[in-house]
């Protein structure tokens, strides 16, 4: 049996923004590093045990597989930057792992328009009523956290999951 595969490039183009207060962080690159690793989660059994081990992005990925995504932002500044947010997408052909980013990220189904925190709450119109709803992982298009203040060469890392659809 022949399985799909998605070709690697478009999952590795996490789309990484960062703003610094009112400026956009690519026109105060002297200001803000941003790396961004992605890697695929491995479930390894053993005489130890279950654990998951962190493995380099293959070329080829598969429905089913995982994938980290690590991000990491250094203040290369001498001052201290306030209210840096750091957005990425939810590549496409992956879904958001529920509960799997680090810190205290906030979610967007729209495209990266608004943003909130879980849950994460839209509005439908049933019956001529509008009604609440909460969204779920699958529908999550963005990811981003906020950053009040980043000291002087201090280094924050945040990390998320997603899995190839």
């Amino acid at each position: 049996m022949k399985r799909k595969f998605l070709k690697l490039v478009p999952l590795l183009f996490v789309f990484l923004i960062a703003f610094i207060g009112n400026f956009n962080a690519f026109g105060a690159k002297d200001k803000l590093q941003l790396k961004v690793e992605g890697y695929i989660v491995k479930v390894i059994v053993d005489e130890k045990g279950k654990r998951e081990e962190l493995q380099p992005l293959p070329k080829k990925v598969y429905p089913g597989d995982v994938i980290e995504y690590k991000i990491v932002a250094t203040n290369t500044s001498n001052e201290e930057l306030k209210n840096v947010l750091i957005r990425a997408k939810i590549p496409k052909g992956t879904v958001y792992v529920a509960k799997s980013a680090t810190g205290e990220p906030e979610f967007s189904i729209d495209g990266g328009k608004t943003f909130s925190k879980e849950p994460v709450k839209y509005y439908v119109i049933e019956n001529g009523k509008k009604v609440e709803k909460v969204a779920t992982p699958d529908m999550y298009t963005n990811i981003r956290w906020e950053i009040d203040t980043l000291k002087p060469n201090e280094t924050v890392e945040f990390r998320y999951r997603v899995k190839v659809k």
